[in-house]
C-alpha cells in the first residue's frame, strides 16, 4: 500500500515557507478554509496557504470547522454554502472536508444528518468531499458511522492506527509533528490514496434534493453575465458555486428555460407563499412548476 506524507494547517502555523515544506517530503496539505464555531469566518491564512502550496507543487485539500450548532440537515447545508463561498474558483486534489468536533455526542443523530447534508451539498457543487473526526470521540461517539459509508474518511488517532473506523483514506497520526518551513508543531497525516490522480467529478446540479438543471446552465450563466465570465471564465464548478451561494439570492437568470423575475411576476400564489425568499422560486419551478405546466420564462 502506497503512503503519502501530508500535513494539515491553519493560521495557527503562522507564515509557512512552503518551499521548505515541499523539500521536507510533504506531498499534500489540507488547509483550513474557515468555520462556524466563532461566527462565520474565513481562516486568515487560507488564501496565502492555498496559493503558496500550489506554487510549490503540493497537492491540496481543505476543511471547514463546523460549529456547535451544526446538528441538523439544515445547519449542514447552511455551513456547506458558506464553505463553498470560501473555496469558490479553487481547484483541490484532495477532498473538501467537514470537520465535526464541536457538536456533542448528545446530538449524535443530528450531527450525522448535518455531515451528510454538508457533504452532499459540497459534492453536488463538483468537489470531492469527506469527513474529518477522531476515531472514537468523533466517528464512534458523535456520529453514526453506519450511515456514512458513501463518504471518504480522514481519521485522527494518535499512538496507533484507527481501530473503530475500518476503512479510511487519510490518517492524522500526530498533532506535534515537526516540518521544515513551519515554526512550531503541526498536525501530521498519511494518505493511503493518491487523490492527485483521481478525477474531479462534474457537478450534478442537485440542490435541496432537487435537480436544478432546469434553472441552471453554466454556459448560459457565463454568457449572460460579464462579471461572472471575468471572474470564473467557463469553469462549471465555480459558476455553480456562485449560483447557489449568491446568484439565486440576487435573482439572476441562469438558464434560457427559467427567468426568476418573470416567474415571480406571473404567479400571485407563489408571491403570497414565498414573499421575498428568492431561492424558493427556483426550487418551486424544479420541484412543482414544470410538472404543473407553469411557464418559467
Amino acid at each position: 500500500m502506497s503512503e503519502y506524507k501530508g500535513i494539515d494547517v491553519s493560521h495557527w502555523q503562522g507564515d509557512i515557507d512552503w518551499g521548505k515544506v515541499r523539500g521536507d517530503g510533504v506531498t499534500f496539505a489540507i488547509l483550513k478554509a474557515g468555520g462556524s464555531d466563532a461566527g462565520r469566518y474565513r481562516d486568515k491564512s487560507f488564501e496565502r496557504n492555498y496559493q503558496s502550496a500550489k506554487a510549490n507543487g503540493i497537492k491540496v485539500g481543505c476543511y471547514y470547522f463546523n460549529g456547535a450548532g451544526c446538528t441538523s440537515a439544515e445547519a449542514g447545508v447552511s455551513d456547506a454554502q458558506h464553505f463553498l463561498s470560501l473555496i469558490s474558483g479553487k481547484v483541490f486534489e484532495y477532498p473538501c472536508y467537514s470537520d465535526l468536533e464541536a457538536p456533542t455526542s448528545a446530538t449524535r443523530q443530528g450531527n450525522t444528518e448535518a455531515v451528510i447534508s454538508f457533504c452532499e451539498t459540497v459534492k453536488n457543487a463538483g468537489y470531492k468531499t469527506g469527513i474529518y473526526a477522531s476515531d472514537i470521540s468523533g466517528f464512534k461517539d458523535r456520529l453514526d458511522l453506519s450511515r456514512l459509508g458513501a463518504y471518504d474518511k480522514w481519521v485522527a488517532r494518535y499512538g496507533s492506527t484507527p481501530k473503530y473506523v475500518p476503512e479510511y483514506q487519510v490518517w492524522q497520526f500526530s498533532s506535534s509533528g515537526a516540518v521544515k518551513g513551519i515554526n512550531g508543531r503541526v498536525d501530521m497525516d498519511i494518505s493511503y490514496f493518491d487523490y492527485g490522480n483521481a478525477p474531479t467529478p462534474e457537478p450534478s446540479y442537485f440542490y435541496w434534493g432537487v435537480d436544478f438543471s432546469p434553472v441552471f446552465n453554466p454556459d448560459f450563466y457565463a454568457d449572460k453575465y460579464e462579471d461572472l465570465r471575468n471572474a470564473f471564465g467557463y469553469d462549471h464548478n465555480a459558476l455553480w458555486t456562485h449560483f447557489i451561494t449568491y446568484g439565486m439570492y440576487e435573482f439572476r437568470q441562469a438558464s434560457a428555460e427559467f427567468n426568476p423575475t418573470v416567474y415571480y411576476t406571473n404567479y400571485e400564489d407563489l408571491r403570497k407563499a414565498y414573499g421575498d425568499n428568492k431561492p424558493l422560486y427556483y426550487w418551486h419551478y424544479c420541484y412543482f412548476g414544470k410538472a404543473e405546466g407553469r411557464s418559467g420564462s
